[in-house]
């Protein structure tokens, strides 16, 4: 969190220094795998989804020669996140096993660098996308089950779907990472995301038996994405 402070401080500051040009505005969309990072379940990823729009900002009209690769870009994407998951409880005799499937709408901002290839033909280019970004629920489902190897009439046993936002967060922060190339109008970019916040929380139970404090918590999982999208970008002309 700290590094990503100190690259926002540095990015304003370049920003507030040279004069913002309006470029381009596109569209990207994108698949890929999420699921949530946690080392207390067993988890695994489900279909993610990325479709959304940017506007990006230059700096042409600036003198440094960092003007010339460096790239302001924001806007706005609807992206699925979430996970499977599954536990063996009681000596192997139980499962529990269930499933996040969360949409939000993520609003990212990111410093965008674009160098171009020192290949014979021109308007290759090379692709790197960092910084923060809000994401804000807009629905989901939670669904989780539990069943008894053997006894499918226990009374321990449990089937529900309620809205995810009854079980975890609806706010997250994140960080996004991407890698690229792009061709004329046209990239592609692998994207890594992470959410700084935990989506849910549950009772921890070691404070509670050794300090007796009824709220103590830990938190479960973070939201991690790796996805591969595909954008076109509308030149200002």
């Amino acid at each position: 969190m700290k590094r990503i402070l100190i690259l926002l401080t540095i990015v304003t500051a370049f920003a507030t220094s040279t004069q913002a040009q309006f470029l381009n505005y596109g569209v990207r969309a994108g698949v890929g795998f999420a699921t949530h990072v946690d080392d207390l379940a067993d988890n695994s990823p489900i279909l993610a989804a990325n479709i959304g729009g940017f506007v990006t900002y230059g700096f042409t009209q600036s003198a440094s020669l960092m003007a010339e690769v460096f790239r302001l870009q924001s806007g706005i994407n609807i992206v699925r996140r979430g996970c499977n998951y599954k536990e063996v409880l009681e000596k192997n005799m139980s499962i529990r096993e269930g499933s996040y499937d969360v949409w939000y709408a993520q609003i990212p901002i990111l410093a965008f660098f674009r160098y171009e290839l020192p290949i014979r033909m021109p308007g290759h280019f090379a692709l790197l996308s960092v910084g923060p970004a809000v994401n804000i629920g807009l629905l989901g489902s939670y669904s989780d089950r539990k069943f008894t190897r053997g006894l499918p009439q226990s009374d321990q046993n449990y089937k529900m779907k309620v809205s995810a936002f009854d079980v975890m967060n609806r706010l997250d922060v994140g960080f996004l990472l991407g890698v690229g190339y792009e061709y004329q109008d046209l990239s592609v970019m692998l994207q890594l995301d992470y959410g700084f916040m935990a989506v849910n929380s549950a009772p921890d139970v070691l404070k509670i038996i050794e300090n007796n404090n009824s709220n103590a918590t830990v938190p479960l999982g973070n939201n991690f994405a790796l996805l591969l999208t595909v954008g076109y970008q509308i030149p200002f002309r």
